[in-house]
Parts: C-alpha cells; sequence; structure tokens
C-alpha cells in the first residue's frame, strides 16, 4: 500500500506531510510523490516487533511504537486511517511470522516450532555455562571473586527460568496453532533441568497470573509435562448472547462436586429477599485459605498499589494478550489478567460518585434555576476523583448478572432524624443519610443501573451505563453509554440529564495511568440551563493530563454564563460573565465519607462484597493465583446458570429496576419519586 499521510515531525514543531509505502517489512516515506516514484526516501521505519495504536477521541490519528520510539500519523479522516491501521497490522503479523493463513513466510505452527527449538538449545547452552561457574566457584578463589561468581551464577539462574518460561509459551503457542500436536509430547529436552527441583524451578503461569522464580503455590520442577497444562488464550469468549466472559482453555472447576461439598444445613437453599440480595449458603466447602480473614477490613482498605513495569514485570503474560487482539476491537468479551484488577465491584465503584453527599444535597434550597444547575455542576465535577482517586490503571470487577451493592452515606454535620424509611435502598435507613443501590441488570451488553436519594432532600439519581472497551494499540478505552438524571422532587420534579465521560487506561506496554476523555452534557430542559463539558486526554506532545474545560450556557442567551477549566483530579476554576475567576471545586479540600455498608458476612451471596471477597482477599495479598481461581469460579457459576436458563427457556429478570419505553433506559422500581405518589 501507499499513500500520503501527516507525520509529526519535531524538527519543525508540526505535521509535515509525506507519502508512504510499504515493501516487505519496512515502511518507507518520501517529502513528495515525485521522490518516492524515484526512490529518493526520506526515512523508513522498521515493522518488525512494532505496535500500531490509535486514539480514542481523535479518528484520524494513530501511532507506530517500535524499538523504544514512537511515531505519530495522521490521516485525512477516520476511513483512510483505518485502512493504515489494518494494512500495518497485517504487515507486523505477517513479519512476525505469523500472519493469516499462512500468506506470508512460514505457518505459524512451524515458526513457532523453530522458535522452540532455538530457546531449546539456548536453553542447554546456559545450563552448561551455569554448571562451568559452579564448578569454578568450587575452585580456590578469593573472597570478592567468589561473591562476583555467585552473582553471575544468580543471574544466570534468573535467566534460565525466563528461557523457560519462554519456552512453555511457544509450546502453549503452537499446541494452539496446530490442534494435531499431542501437547503431552511437550517438554524440556534438557536433561539437567529436574536435577534441582528447588533452586532453578519457577512457577508455570497461566494467562491471568503473573509469575517468578520465588517459591510459590505450585512449584513445577524437572522436565516438564505439558498434558495438564492446557494451551492458553488471552482469554477470548464464545459468542453466544447467554454465555459467559471465559477462557475455554482454562481449567475448569468441578462446580457438581463443589455443590456437593458445601456444609451447613441449607446448602443448595436460595431466595431472593426484598432488597434484591439472594439469600444462600456460603461457598466454605471450596477453601481459598482466607477463613481467618477479616472481610470488612479488607474492603476499609481502599489503598491500590501501582502495577509497576508491566512490561518488565508481566511481560509474557501481556505480549500473550497483545498477540490476541487487534486495535479498534471490542474487549467486551475479553478478560483482562487479573493483576490489573482493583479490588472492589464496578458496581461499587459507582457508589463512589457519592462520597460527597453534602454536595449532592446541595442544590436543594436554592431559589435561582441558574444557581441551581451551577450547583448540579459543581456536584457532577467534584464526584469523579472519588470514583477514580487513584492514578493506578487497574479497572474493578466486571459485574455478573443479578449482582447487586447498595451502602448508605451520612451527611457531615448533618443530624440524624430518627425518621426511618420503610422501602427504598435500604429500609430502615435515616430519612437524612443518603442511601444507594446497583444492580447488574444485563449481561450482553453489559449494563449497570444504580440510584440513590435522600428522602428528607427530595432528591435522587438514577442512572444506566453500559460500559463498552476497545483495544487501542498502547491504550484500552472504555465507553460510559447511558445517562443519569438527578431529580429535584421539590422543585416539580426538576430533572438533570448527565452523560459520562469515557475512561482510557494508558501505556498499557510500559507503566500504565489512567485518565478520562470526551464531552459530556448536563441539561435542565425544564429551566433551558445546559452545560457542555470536555475532559481532554493528555496531547501526543506536552500539554498536562486530566484537564478539563466547560461552558454553563442557558437557551436562548449567546454567551455563557460561567466558563469552567482545571483539573478533574485537582481544582478547577470559573469564570463568570461579569466578575473574576474563582475556585469552583478543590476535590482534596476534604475528605471523602467512608460509606456504610451490612458486613460481609451478613450479606447476601450476590452482594458485590460477599461475592468478590475471596478475590479481594488475594488481591490484597498478593496471591495471584489463588485470585485468578475464585474469579474464575465466580465467571464459570455464571455460565453454568446461564446454559440452564437457555435450556429451561428461562428469562432472566432484574429485582431492581425496569425498562422504560425509553431504548435502554432502566429505571429504579421503588424510586422516591413513584412512593411519594403513593
Amino acid at each position: 500500500m501507499e499513500g500520503p499521510l501527516s507525520k509529526w515531525t519535531n524538527m519543525v514543531h508540526g505535521w509535515q506531510y509525506r507519502f508512504f509505502k510499504i515493501e516487505n517489512d519496512t515502511l518507507l516515506y518520501y517529502t513528495s510523490r515525485e521522490k518516492m516514484l524515484k526512490g529518493q526516501q526520506r526515512g523508513q521505519i522498521r515493522l518488525s516487533g512494532a505496535v500500531v495504536g490509535i486514539d480514542g477521541e481523535n479518528n484520524s490519528l494513530f501511532t507506530i511504537t517500535v524499538e523504544g520510539k514512537t511515531f505519530h500519523m495522521q490521516g485525512r479522516d477516520l476511513r483512510e486511517r483505518n485502512q493504515w491501521v489494518r494494512i500495518l497490522e497485517n504487515t507486523i503479523r505477517a513479519s512476525s511470522g505469523y500472519a493469516k493463513n499462512g500468506s506470508v513466510g512460514t505457518t505459524p505452527s512451524q515458526h513457532f516450532k523453530q522458535k522452540t527449538e532455538e530457546a531449546n538449545e539456548f536453553l542447554k547452552t546456559l545450563v552448561d555455562k551455569v554448571k562451568e561457574l559452579e564448578q569454578l566457584k568450587n575452585g580456590e578463589k578469593a573472597v570478592d571473586e567468589k561473591k562476583t561468581i555467585d552473582s553471575l551464577i544468580a543471574a544466570s539462574n534468573n535467566l534460565t527460568n525466563n528461557v523457560k518460561h519462554a519456552i512453555i509459551y511457544l509450546q502453549m503457542a503452537q499446541a494452539r496453532l496446530d490442534p494435531n500436536m499431542k501437547t503431552d509430547k511437550l517438554m524440556f529436552t534438557h536433561p539437567d533441568l529436574d536435577e534441582k527441583p528447588s533452586s532453578r524451578v519457577e512457577t508455570v503461569s497461566d494467562s491471568t497470573q503473573t509469575h517468578s522464580s520465588a517459591t510459590t503455590e505450585k512449584p513445577i520442577s524437572g522436565i516438564q509435562h505439558l498434558d495438564h497444562l492446557k494451551p492458553q488464550r488471552a482469554e477470548s469468549y464464545a459468542s453466544s448472547d447467554e454465555e459467559e466472559f471465559y477462557d475455554a482453555d482454562e481449567e475448569l472447576i468441578d462446580l457438581d462436586k463443589f455443590e456437593n461439598e458445601k456444609s451447613g444445613p441449607e446448602s443448595g437453599d436460595s431466595e431472593r429477599r426484598g432488597d434484591g440480595a439472594i439469600m444462600s449458603s456460603d461457598e466454605d466447602g471450596f477453601d481459598f485459605g482466607d477463613s481467618h480473614e477479616d472481610f470488612d477490613e479488607i474492603y476499609n482498605n481502599a489503598e491500590e498499589h501501582d502495577i509497576g513495569n508491566v512490561q518488565q514485570e508481566h511481560g509474557s503474560v501481556l505480549m500473550h494478550l497483545l498477540s490476541q487482539v487487534s486495535v479498534g476491537m471490542d474487549l467486551t468479551k475479553v478478560t483482562l489478567p487479573t493483576f490489573i484488577l482493583e479490588r472492589r465491584s464496578l458496581l461499587e465503584m459507582y457508589a463512589d460518585f457519592f462520597a460527597h453527599p453534602d454536595l449532592f444535597i446541595a442544590t436543594n434550597g436554592i431559589d435561582s434555576a441558574e444557581k441551581r444547575m451551577i450547583s448540579v455542576v459543581r456536584y457532577y465535577l467534584n464526584a469523579f476523583y472519588a470514583a477514580r482517586k487513584s492514578g493506578v490503571a487497574k479497572k474493578p470487577y466486571n459485574a455478573i448478572l443479578g449482582e447487586t451493592f447498595r451502602c448508605r452515606y451520612t451527611v457531615p454535620n448533618s443530624p440524624i432524624s430518627g425518621r426511618k424509611t420503610e422501602n427504598g435502598p435500604w429500609p430502615g435507613s435515616d430519612e437524612n443519610q443518603l442511601t444507594f443501590i446497583a444492580e447488574q441488570v444485563s449481561h450482553h451488553p453489559p449494563i449497570s443501573a444504580f440510584y440513590a436519594e435522600m428522602p428528607s432532600e427530595g432528591i435522587s439519581f438514577n442512572a444506566h451505563i453500559y460500559t463498552k472497551s476497545s483495544f487501542l494499540g498502547l491504550s484500552i478505552g472504555v465507553a460510559s453509554i447511558g445517562e443519569g438524571i438527578l431529580t429535584l422532587h421539590n422543585y416539580d420534579d426538576e430533572q438533570y440529564t448527565i452523560t459520562f465521560p469515557s475512561g482510557y487506561g494508558r501505556s498499557i506496554m510500559s507503566t500504565p495511568w489512567f485518565e478520562f476523555g470526551g464531552k459530556v452534557k448536563v441539561v435542565c430542559e425544564k429551566t433551558g440551563y445546559y452545560a457542555d463539558i470536555e475532559f481532554l486526554t493528555k496531547p501526543f506532545f506536552g500539554g498536562k493530563p486530566h484537564r478539563i474545560q466547560g461552558t454553563i450556557c442557558r437557551e436562548g442567551v449567546k454567551k455563557p454564563i460561567l466558563t469552567v477549566r482545571g483539573e478533574w483530579n485537582g481544582t478547577m476554576y470559573a469564570k463568570p460573565q461579569h466578575g473574576e475567576e474563582y475556585v469552583f471545586v478543590d476535590v482534596k479540600s476534604k475528605p471523602e465519607v467512608k460509606k456504610e455498608c451490612v458486613p460481609v458476612m451478613q450479606q447476601g451471596k450476590r452482594e458485590s462484597r460477599r461475592l468478590w471477597r475471596h478475590v479481594t482477599a488475594a488481591l490484597l495479598r498478593n496471591r495471584i493465583q489463588t485470585a485468578t481461581t475464585s474469579k474464575r469460579f465466580i465467571e464459570q457459576r455464571q455460565r453454568k446458570e446461564a446454559k440452564e436458563r437457555l435450556e429451561s427457556g428461562e428469562k432472566w429478570t432484574p429485582l431492581l429496576f425496569d425498562t422504560t419505553d425509553k431504548e435502554g433506559e432502566w429505571i429504579y422500581k421503588q424510586k422516591l419519586g413513584v412512593r411519594k405518589a403513593l
């Protein structure tokens, strides 16, 4: 393929028009078509081992990253950008030896066989060299010299472990590509590899784990047969609308045996409670090694640690995942590795939007429609930092169908009234408390619905969000499709319709970080006021991340009544049409209010904290294998339930939320306005 593109060059500080042509595994570029025809190239980019990325907000930009350098390109439009991305991806695959349909070079199976043989030969040499070092150490040497040899042996052993990992993954990939290959014949071929099962042996990890040379839960030593290690995929899933997201090659848990081993007189019994939780016996028949844990205390520990450099710490898992996806691919049916999970469900993350309940209710009591709109926007912009306080690019657990989460907040400096609610999100709560409830109402597509209210203030918020994730090359984008409606019941049910920004996990090949991006709106049709806000993604060159800019306007008025700028995770400023700029929101000026939840072991089986408690405890203790196993159990059980519903013809009906005539909308059944009307 050949054609013009814009290429960014720092030398002249801007975009330069260049003509590009692909020859073999190289992208050549020229300053004009004439020079391209004459072969007078300006430069070239080697595509072997390159990674193509796209921008989630700009439809014409894309990047090529190779050998630590990133080249920024721009097509004329989305169609041209996508055409180049597809061609580049195919070329990169071909140059790496795994072109589709074997159209270029060797077949994938032949390529992996060749690489496996090369790695085995290297491993033999490496093991022999380590033995020579050990023999050298046994001779008469000075203390300093022996220390140097010890360091060399330790480094060589680490390298040996890495090579063995590489061989395992090559064998897995080869077995996946060649269905006729016998997995029980895959093994390391050097006889010395089983001599010291504790000194040079590491755990072989699957596609959802990390690995290390330290002592782990399941050490695998010596000549390693792979008949019990099924070839792993990057957790790509079946297409049935009733199927759970799962890896078809995972080692499955025997659910029938699990159910039979449950302890307690009520094993197997379950029923739905009025608040949406499902009551049933505990999963104590399956030992996750956390019976001693205080789960409530674990959930109170909200601190998240950086993932670190993914390429260095989880490189093999990451590269295995990246080899299975393409730029622009929908990741809805791809489960990402366990090590990137944060310790909360998606439903609980939505509850954190209300961690400043005083700002949520501040709009009530304001006589001016203009000031009410400003107050709503202030609450809205302040809510994101509490929900995404950590800059770590981790993702919450994907909520399963029927999962619920509920909590409540006590408003600072607001006395308890003594009047209890009889229904709503948390019956029995004080009317001066903000209560919240959420339910996963759909699995395909994944839709979460949530609702919050404070009866004494006559204010409620109802929302539904469909999360759609996409692979962008060097980033992962998550679009939040849906809307929320904030209702002021004391103002003749005055409503504010709110949309949500997209989220982006950046730099997934190195040290990931998170940012928001995209345009959102806050609209009050009744008063005619509206806000246009943009979450600005970090520019390719220079500039700061996490910035926002926006305006608050009124229909029929040309100039905005207020402009807003700043950083959504820091300080934001507002400037009225006539007046000086002032601090609009400082998200770090006061702490979030701690949410109150039912103790974990008193919750229903499908309430978020109890449902995910084993995963959460294992992640906190960095027991990735245990977290993966527990997560796999939850996903597999959901898949089994979906299959049973499909076979019986049963249709899943959410308990707490109903659909409306408006497409995709979900409304809480016991919302404040409905209860007041009764």
